[in-house]
């Protein structure tokens, strides 16, 4: 079956599965293109957002009304997962779970900021998303206590996404604990980070891979052509380059 997939700095610089189109992250049109190209089972999992219109929701429901699999994780694919799992999108992994029950709410909780597609999407900051698993895992290990734990994660989640670093943990605990022991902490987390993203991102090219028969399920709604459906795709989004 004809596959693709979206993804950027979650597995940059990582060999995906044969059998895989890749692809960088997901844009508004995108999903309309890989249609178009006749992919009939996409995974998403990086996407654009902010100074790049992002995938559009209408567009997923568009390749699913024609019966194209549709599948996500990680970052911008878990989120666009827990929106539409009910008309049909697959999700996978931990960090769709976690915003499919609305334990997570926020989107920076995946969003960070990468390198351009010439060095592979190099990611240029942490995801929030790792950095609280990450601290969980020290705190398991006792490198660190609830308390410290939750001070830390709290701080990181107070800075813009783009500003996320290990450097950013390593100062806030230096004013916590004293420097000696933000040093021991900082090659802790260097030493225990937790890559949910990563780990998500690879559970879902194994699901892309799998050999199945095509999802045969009975869609109780139609896909609403609208006239600013079609303006917008057959018209404004002419400059979105068409995929092999």
């Amino acid at each position: 079956m004809k596959t693709c997939l979206f993804v950027g700095p979650t597995l940059s610089g990582e060999t995906i599965a044969s059998g895989i189109q890749r692809f960088g992250p997901v844009a508004m049109g995108s999903v309309f293109r890989a249609v178009e190209a006749g992919y009939l089972r996409i995974g998403i999992v990086d996407g654009y957002f902010g100074n790049v219109p992002s995938v559009w929701h209408k567009e997923i429901l568009f390749a699913l009304s024609l019966g194209v699999e549709v599948s996500g994780a990680a970052s911008l694919g878990a989120l666009r997962a827990a929106e539409l799992y009910p008309f049909g999108m697959v999700g996978i992994g931990c960090i769709y779970r976690l915003f499919r029950r609305g334990i997570w709410t926020d989107d920076d909780e995946v969003a960070i900021i990468h390198a351009p597609d010439r060095m592979a999407f190099q990611p240029l900051s942490l995801a929030m998303a790792n950095i609280r698993f990450t601290l969980r895992r020290l705190q398991r290990l006792r490198v660190l206590d609830e308390t410290l734990a939750k001070a830390l994660a709290q701080h990181m989640k107070n800075l813009h996404f783009s500003e996320r670093s290990s450097d950013q943990l390593r100062q806030h605990a230096a004013s916590l604990v004293g420097h000696a022991d933000a040093e021991q902490l900082a090659h802790a987390f260097a030493r225990e980070y937790v890559d949910l993203k990563m780990v998500d991102a690879r559970t879902l090219v194994r699901w892309l891979v799998q050999e199945r028969p095509p999802s045969r399920t009975q869609r109780e709604w139609q896909f609403p052509a609208t006239g600013h459906w079609k303006m917008q795709f057959d018209y404004e989004n002419a400059d979105v380059p068409r995929l092999e």
